[in-house]
């Protein structure tokens, strides 16, 4: 269960601060005696900031979903999009898929996820900024800031300011240039003439309150103050991180006044839609100022730690440990921040963001899970090392039924079984015990920071700053936690943009399935040749796959048109459960075909009937890695041994468009060639442009009237 039950302070979020509005033009004025009550002490300070944090998270707002971090943008626009992760039905069955795949064709500027996004975010904001208001009034405030003191007034008011800047980041990498408020809005006459800020305006402001409160707020483990909360730790990351999207590429239009010259990307630099793709020309100042911050806080982490020992009997993977802390409903030590979930009310892991189930909606084992979240296959085949601890425990290829008994994921476009490789990092089946009553309830919180963010992100500032030597040891402090053996002479032999790029490749390969790919791509400026290159790999796949049965990746794993399967009794073969962890027996051994890959299986303990005393429950595999001629003497013994051909990558010949073309078909080869940038921010809606009367309008080619307002 949660530490903080957000969701039980709802009601005082409709009694207080009432600033309701369709998007950020439409206030109404809350009481100021409601106001002064709810501030009259910290303790009621505290429940009005923890209704912010339900408002953060819940899919319940005045919005209709969450914005960031379960439904919503993170769900259309983060998980799927980039070249880890991918969606699983074809491109024509959701409309998400536009801007996901960078906008081949148009979309109404009102679609419902962009009003919301934009709608939940600013009524956070300017909620926020009334409880920074209110703090400042507050003796007990005055007095410990002015001490310079960290006080439970100054905690509170950081957690304020923290959390105000994160909408605003949040605004700025979804929809660019976007209106910011330096205070309160109580009426509607206080946003008339308002218009667009620079980016980098908004960024220099929001950073300079987070390094203004940084020092007034408790570490983690202080203060009482723990991973679902916004911490010193967490700001001083999260400066980092902002400061590194800051120095990064954008979409910019030219008709907003930046106050600076823009410097453009060296090959991806034609202009279009009046736009081009660049970054501050004083970028290296926002790399230091990430350097400072992020120095700071993996200096005196408070109680956050890099995860780099698994205390468990069973099992030896610090990496999968930190998932397994959230599965427990535990705050892991790795989380910096996490946005707290509580089980029983509606949350999206594992169901959208986690291993699929095809059970029922309710009292099935496991409930239905849909798996919004999945890989590119040569993700899986090329982008891995065999022996590197991450990818089973990210990646699976089988799912569940329901009923507790395991199924191979199948290629074909759909949900559930279908759709490809899922994210393995949250499966209800690890939960002790699943919760069954109802799906989407689970109570898994949602990561927004955590310790190998901060450490690779500072190893990211030193690469682009040229400390090529701290950025190697900062690299190897995560490598190595997903490796057996030392990973020194492979961190050691790279040097400058060598040196970046395995920066970046280490990110795709811990990050995979958390949505943080889509915009390191963008930042760093590589979104455009990525795209090329994932289509031309999975093109080569194809091909491969149709004329010979089998591909070969370039690191030399082979995908095979099919696969050897058969359902077994864990029991028969002397294993205690159906849940495997990492494989540690070799080929020859009787149990490897279910142990391999690892981190897969069923609970045991879903109820009579259901455990690996009863049934095959469990899917043996052969031939995952390598081809298996049918016919061979091999195959005709897998057949008499009771294993079954089973379709695997034929299944993507067949469907090779979803592998292919269909991947950000808004993004050509040739628009690579031309050097045109991408289209990857979303629109403002009809009605905040019209409300601006004039001073705001869509940039990037999308329209300025709504379908339903033509």
């Amino acid at each position: 269960m949660k530490k903080i039950l957000y969701t039980l302070l709802c009601t005082l979020a409709a009694m207080t601060l009432t600033v309701a509005c369709d998007d950020y033009l439409d206030v109404t004025s809350p009481s100021n005696v409601d106001e002064d009550f709810v501030f009259s002490n910290t303790d009621e300070a505290y429940k009005v900031l923890m209704s912010c944090y339900e408002l953060f998270r819940t899919p319940g707002s005045a919005y209709g979903t969450n914005t960031v971090h379960s439904n919503g943008l993170f769900y259309e626009i983060l998980i799927g999009g980039s070249d880890s992760e991918t969606h699983p039905e074809v491109y024509s069955a959701q409309q998400r898929h536009i801007p996901e795949g960078l906008y081949a064709e148009e979309i109404s500027i009102d679609y419902n996820t962009f009003v919301s996004g934009w709608g939940a975010l600013y009524m956070l904001a300017n909620r926020l900024a009334i409880v920074i208001a209110q703090i400042e009034t507050k003796d007990g405030f005055q007095s410990a800031w002015d001490a310079q003191q960290v006080s439970t007034w100054t905690q509170l008011y950081g957690e304020a300011v923290a959390l105000r800047a994160i909408c605003y980041h949040e605004l700025i990498r979804f929809y660019g240039d976007v209106p910011y408020f330096d205070g309160p809005i109580y009426t509607q006459n206080q946003t008339d003439g308002v218009t667009l800020s620079s980016r980098w305006a908004i960024y220099d402001k929001i950073l300079a309150s987070m390094q203004r409160v940084e020092p007034f707020m408790y570490r983690l483990g202080e203060g009482g103050i723990g991973g679902e909360r916004i911490s010193r730790t967490f700001v001083q990351a999260f400066i980092g991180r902002v400061a590194l999207y800051a120095g990064g590429y954008h979409l910019c239009r030219l008709d907003i006044d930046h106050g600076i010259a823009l410097e453009r990307h060296p090959t991806v630099n034609s202009e279009r839609w009046n736009a081009v793709y660049a970054r501050h020309p004083e970028y290296r100042k926002y790399f230091e100022t990430a350097k400072t911050y992020l120095e700071a806080c993996i200096a005196a982490p408070g109680s956050a730690r890099l995860i780099t020992a698994d205390d468990r009997a069973h099992t030896d993977n610090p990496f999968q440990r930190h998932f397994q802390y959230s599965l427990d409903l535990q705050v892991s030590p790795e989380t910096i921040f996490e946005v707290a979930e509580t089980q029983g009310i509606q949350c999206e892991r594992p169901y959208a963001f986690g291993r699929p189930s095809n059970g029922g909606n309710t009292n099935a084992s496991p409930c239905n899970a849909y798996g919004q979240s999945r890989m590119h296959p040569s993700v899986y085949y090329n982008d891995f090392r065999n022996d590197d601890l991450r990818r089973d425990v990210s990646i699976t290829i089988t799912s569940s039924t329901g009923a507790a008994k395991e199924q191979i994921q199948e290629f074909a476009p759909g949900a559930r079984k279908l759709g490809g490789l899922v994210n393995n990092k949250w499966d209800e089946n690890r939960m002790n015990p699943p919760y069954k009553p109802e799906r989407r309830k689970s109570g898994v919180n949602a990561p927004y920071l955590r310790m190998a963010d901060a450490i690779l992100m500072l190893a990211e500032a030193y690469a682009e700053l040229g400390s090529d030597g701290p950025a190697r040891a900062e690299l190897l402090k995560v490598r190595n936690r997903a490796f057996r053996t030392d990973q020194s002479s492979y961190v050691n032999g790279f040097s400058g943009d060598a040196l970046k790029e395995a920066i970046a490749q280490e990110r795709k390969l811990e990050f995979v399935g958390e949505g943080m790919r889509r915009y390191d791509l963008i930042r760093t400026g590589k979104l455009p040749e990525k795209i090329v290159a994932l289509r031309a790999l999975q093109e080569a796949m194809v091909a491969g796959l149709e004329t010979n049965g089998y591909y070969t990746f370039p690191n030399g794993n082979t995908i095979p048109a099919y696969i050897w399967t058969k359902a077994v009794n864990t029991a028969d073969l002397g294993m205690s459960t159906m849940l495997t962890y990492e494989c540690d027996v070799p080929e020859s051994d009787p149990t490897h075909p279910v142990k391999f890959p690892g981190w897969r299986g069923q609970y045991d303990g879903y109820g009579a009937g259901l455990d690996n005393t009863n049934g095959n429950r469990s899917v043996a595999i052969r031939g995952l890695f390598r081809f298996i001629a049918e016919g061979s003497a091999e195959a005709n013994a897998l057949v008499a041994d009771g294993y079954a051909k089973t379709a695997w990558g034929s299944a993507i010949v067949t469907n090779r468009a979803h592998y292919t073309s269909d991947l950000f078909r808004g993004y050509t080869a040739a628009d690579y060639a031309a050097g045109n940038p991408p289209r990857y921010l979303l629109p403002m809606s009809s009605e905040t442009i019209a409300k601006s009367k004039g001073l705001i309008s869509n940039g990037y080619g999308f329209a300025q009237i709504g379908r339903e307002h033509v």
